[in-house]
Parts: structure tokens; C-alpha cells; sequence
């Protein structure tokens, strides 16, 4: 499965709705495949309380179903007024999420585009622990 199948799969998943409290949830779709190769996908769920991104959406319904490696993802937000479809990166909280999973995850690809993508590794790269400071 490529990058546009990719792509297209997570941009199923949006159904964008506005809660009684005048929230938006379910804009942003994403889809991630796990080591084993099942497809897993979940949207944004943003309420005044708390907020869930898609990608941590998708990658719990992996970690429910015992997976907790994967070897992609990719979310994608389709703007309302342009209707175009654009692929989004993990914001900072997603991306160590993923390397809290599982340290094999720092390998995963996370796709920005039809024809890029980045290693989760890449996304962070101060993810090794430093060498120790020597005291005096």
C-alpha cells in the first residue's frame, strides 16, 4: 500500500461535526498501519476538556487490538473552504506518543506528502537519552 492509499483511507475517515458546545471534532482523519500490516484508523476528538489528535486516536485502537508497533501513519485535515485536502505532520505530543509505544517505532514512516515521508527518528532527533554529565 503506498502513500496515496494511504492517504485516500484516512481521508474516509472524516466526518467533521460541531458539538453542542461549538467544538469541532472528526476534521482531521488518520490511518496507521501496524508491524503486522492491519490498518487502524481514528480521528481528532477535540472537546474543551480534554483533546485527543487523530494519529493517538488511531494508534490506541492498534494498542486495544495488542499491536504496538507500527510502519506508517499519516493524517490528512481537508480545509472546509477550499475543500482541499492536506496532509498533516504529528504535532509534538504524537510523535513521542509513537516512540513511547515502542523504541522499533523510531523506524515507522510518517508520510507529509504523496511522495514524502520522514522516519518517526527523523522527526525527533534528539530522541537518545545523553551521555552522563560529569559532576565536578
Amino acid at each position: 500500500m503506498d502513500n496515496s492509499d494511504l492517504i485516500h483511507r484516512a481521508s474516509q475517515l472524516l466526518k467533521p461535526h460541531v458539538t453542542g458546545a461549538g467544538r469541532l471534532i472528526g476534521d482531521v482523519g488518520a490511518v496507521v498501519v501496524s508491524d503486522r500490516g492491519e490498518i487502524y484508523g481514528g480521528v481528532c476528538v477535540d472537546t474543551s476538556s480534554w483533546g485527543l489528535c487523530a494519529e493517538r486516536s488511531a494508534l490506541a485502537a492498534m494498542v486495544s487490538a495488542g499491536e504496538y508497533r507500527f510502519r506508517s501513519v499519516v493524517a490528512v485535515w481537508r480545509d472546509p473552504e477550499t475543500n482541499s485536502l492536506h496532509v498533516l505532520p504529528p504535532c509534538g505530543v504524537c510523535r513521542d506518543f509513537m516512540r513511547q509505544l515502542d523504541d522499533a517505532n523510531l523506524s515507522a514512516q510518517v508520510i507529509l506528502g504523496k511522495d514524502r515521508s520522514r522516519t518517526l527518528a527523523e522527526l525527533l532527533p534528539e530522541h537518545a537519552w545523553p551521555e552522563p554529565v560529569k559532576d565536578g
